[in-house]
């Protein structure tokens, strides 16, 4: 029986309600396509500490109203995955720098950008996700 790694996923929105998404290189699993900033969780670290670890590893971004929207598990030939599926808020994007080339997408055009299959079993919990305005008064 394989282990099961846990990733946390983020699903890191700007101000503008368009989602963070990341290329990966093309030398890793799933190498090529888009996907969400994220990664293993560590040791006893929570998922909610890795996704916020992840988030500023891989693009220099803090987020705000962090919420975990849901979970699935994905197996591919030579692993197992459980995907925590994390949402917040990046208010400030000017800190941004991203180790691969990214893209801000809005959640309609995200079938237009190749996910890894895990990935795409995630898109559902997104278009349940209604961001709530009165969070995001000035």
């Amino acid at each position: 029986m394989m282990e099961t790694q846990v990733i946390a996923l983020v699903a890191a929105f700007n101000s503008n309600k368009e989602l963070l998404l990341l290329k990966r290189p093309n030398n890793v699993h799933q190498g090529g396509l888009w996907s969400f900033p994220g990664g293993k969780v560590e040791g006893n670290e929570s998922p909610l500490h890795a996704a916020m670890r992840e988030l500023k590893e891989e693009t220099g971004l803090f987020g705000e109203h962090w919420q975990q929207i849901g979970s699935e598990v994905h197996t591919y030939e030579d692993r197992n995955l459980q995907f925590l599926m994390f949402t917040c808020l990046c208010v400030d994007v000017s800190a941004m720098h991203c180790e691969s080339e990214h893209a801000w997408v809005s959640p309609g055009d995200l079938r237009d950008y190749p996910m890894p299959e895990a990935n795409s079993k995630l898109l559902p919990m997104l278009s349940k996700l209604k961001m709530d305005k009165s969070q995001h008064t000035h």
